[in-house]
């Protein structure tokens, strides 16, 4: 007789789990679902009349009878996501695939990386997802579609950041896959550098996407949150953003000895001339910055609302729970 297998059921959340609702920014979930909602609806709006068109015009009409053409309208925005999601990745898996097993984030080869990515996992309630060190002359960091969600960061981050800077920005990039950014706006961003025939065929996720805009905004500060929430510390956040920006921006001319001065100096600008140089320029960049300079407020002000003191007493019952 052959032996049932019981299906593994995932842990239930506790009542005081942090959940995404807890920390997503205001009108984020609204914006998104004006756009991909309101991108299907135009196409519904669609289906409707040319079946409608199949149905009242006369034997003489090309579109009588034929209503393939309403059910090909109805399938086209479903396969074009679903075209422009499998092409948005694949390059990114190949690259992944040429790095070798040695680019994976192990407990052998990175052992501070990997205890990182299950501490935060675990306070998140969310499966550990992959993690890979790669090879580019850029530091950056991103996270990108799988089962459980990759984040990739290149050898140039981790000499960058510091262990703590380090763990706030991976715990952005957990913060997106717990609130399930990753596979629209991974999406949305690979569409704006496509080339215009790509734009043309996949015109349902083109359309999307330019309405997707404002939201690819909001979900930056959502990833904020969360490291704030994580690491309890909004000034180590809003750190790690401006090294990010910094060494990714070649123009800069900002080096990483002079921005961790500016760092430590605060807003105490003395009268020495090459303090106040520092300031000056590190400033100027800062102030070229708009995104980056909302963000830094948003990141300052957020533990000061009830909704941030909220989410962060769950962080904090979260990692008694764990510890």
């Amino acid at each position: 007789m052959a032996r049932r297998v019981r299906k593994r059921r995932r842990p239930r959340q506790p009542e005081s789990a942090l959940r995404p609702e807890d920390y997503q920014f205001a009108n984020e979930s609204r914006l998104y679902w004006q756009a991909v909602g309101g991108t299907f609806a135009l196409f519904g709006f669609a289906v409707y009349w040319t079946a409608f068109f199949a149905i009242r015009t006369g034997p003489g009409a090309w579109i009588h009878g034929k209503f393939w053409v309403p059910a090909a309208i109805l399938v086209y925005p479903f396969l074009a996501l679903w075209v422009a999601q499998l092409l948005a990745v694949r390059p990114r898996r190949q690259e992944l695939k040429e790095a070798g097993m040695q680019a994976r984030v192990l407990t052998r080869s990175h052992p501070q990386l990997k205890e990182m990515l299950s501490q935060q996992a675990k306070l998140l309630m969310i499966d550990e997802p992959e993690m890979y060190v790669i090879d580019d002359e850029t530091p950056y960091i991103f996270s990108m579609p799988s089962k459980t969600g990759a984040i990739v960061a290149t050898r140039p981050l981790l000499e960058t950041m510091n262990e703590a800077e380090l763990s706030a920005l991976l715990a952005r990039e957990m913060g997106h896959i717990a609130a399930h950014h990753v596979r629209m706006a991974f999406t949305a961003r690979w569409m704006r550098r496509a080339n215009p025939a790509l734009k043309v065929l996949l015109l349902p996720v083109t359309l999307m996407c330019a309405f997707l805009g404002p939201w690819l905004n909001l979900i930056e500060v959502t990833a904020d949150r969360v490291a704030i929430l994580v690491t309890g510390r909004p000034a180590l956040v809003n750190a790690a953003l401006v090294k990010l920006a910094v060494a990714a921006d070649r123009e800069a001319e900002i080096s990483q000895e002079e921005l961790e001065a500016y760092m430590r100096a605060g807003l105490d600008i003395t009268t020495d001339s090459a303090q106040m140089e520092r300031h000056f320029r590190v400033g100027e960049f800062l102030s070229s910055q708009r995104e980056l300079r909302e963000r830094i407020e948003e990141i300052t002000n957020y533990l000061h609302t009830d909704e941030g003191q909220e989410a962060l007493q769950k962080m904090q019952e979260m990692k008694q729970r764990i510890s």
